[in-house]
């Protein structure tokens, strides 16, 4: 008799077991997970978790911040890193290293972003050429004084740089450089808040800034946004020696010169959490999200509005 109740009781305790173990998987909508998000787009994608785990209470996201390359090192070094959100695409560097260590992955556009050049609100210039910002970043031209056809400043150029691990340090070396190298910095620093902190303070700064950073409320009087316009480029888009601003309309047309794109990368083998929210992210609620900080949405159709007086 205790061995048929101890065989019963054995029997009720696995099938509990077992029913816990299916209660805890995790799912799509429930679970957790955390993702590494380059720094030039984390206003974004804190917006995108919010909304993510309002839809989903079950589901709940972790965010770290990292530079672009900090991001992608993580992605291939860390097995727990399953997924992040990168504010560049995978070089080809990078690419063969994945190829080489059969790493397999899935690449998913999400938006896309221009990198707004700014200045002091005290600085008169108001528009560059692409070549004259290749010479300001590359110390060809080192003072105000210099810039042709402007009024303009006196005085040393301070430069404000991100870091060099930053998608957005390496998008506008690759840009506008072609591989050459930055002039030195009056300053260096590691996260938006401190670049916007040094061009507000400084009456003679130059820098650099993602749009998701530019558009957020705070911080959209700051700072002068200098429009640019690209002598080299493309007859197709008839474009040649006219000035934009980084507005959304003028991204998504790539009338404005320094655009990039955002994307989501994720390890085939993932299918908690972290797959929900790239889905969500590339739904038409989470690319609505996108519209509504200021980028481009990258996976649904995009209505423009009044696109005839460009570069104003």
């Amino acid at each position: 008799m205790i061995n048929v109740l101890s065989h019963r009781w054995l029997i009720i305790s696995i099938v509990l077991l077992i029913g816990c173990q299916e209660e805890r998987k995790e799912t799509a909508t429930k679970g957790r997970v955390t993702i590494i998000t380059s720094e030039s787009v984390a206003p974004l994608m804190q917006e995108e978790k919010a909304k993510f785990e309002e839809l989903y209470p079950q589901a709940h996201v972790g965010l770290t911040v990292a530079t672009a390359r900090e991001a992608i090192t993580q992605f291939f070094n860390v097995e727990t890193v399953k997924v992040i959100v990168s504010s560049r695409p995978l070089n080809q560097e990078e690419r063969d290293a994945a190829k080489k260590f059969n790493l397999t992955f899935g690449e998913y556009k999400t938006a896309i972003d221009a990198i707004a050049i700014v200045a002091n609100l005290e600085n008169p210039v108001a528009q560059l050429r692409t070549t004259q910002l290749d010479s300001i970043f590359n110390g060809s031209i080192t003072h105000w004084e210099e810039i042709e056809g402007e009024k303009h400043l006196a005085g040393a150029i301070e430069l404000c740089l991100p870091s060099r691990n930053s998608g957005t340090y390496e998008v506008v070396a690759s840009t506008i450089l072609k591989g050459k190298e930055f002039a030195k910095a009056a300053t260096i620093v590691n996260s938006s808040p401190e670049m916007i902190t040094f061009v507000t303070n400084h009456s003679r700064a130059f820098g650099m800034l993602s749009l998701n950073w530019l558009n957020q409320n705070q911080n959209k009087d700051k700072m002068k946004v200098i429009e640019l316009a690209d002598p080299n480029a493309p007859d197709s888009l008839g474009t040649r020696g006219k000035y934009f601003s980084p507005h959304q309309a003028y991204v998504y047309e790539r009338y404005y010169p320094l655009t990039r794109e955002i994307f989501i990368y994720s390890r085939a083998d993932v299918y908690n959490v972290g797959a929900g929210f790239l889905t969500f992210v590339t739904s038409a609620p989470g690319q609505k999200i996108v519209l509504n900080q200021g980028l481009v949405p990258a996976t649904m159709p995009v209505r423009l509005v009044q696109l005839t007086n460009r570069g104003q």
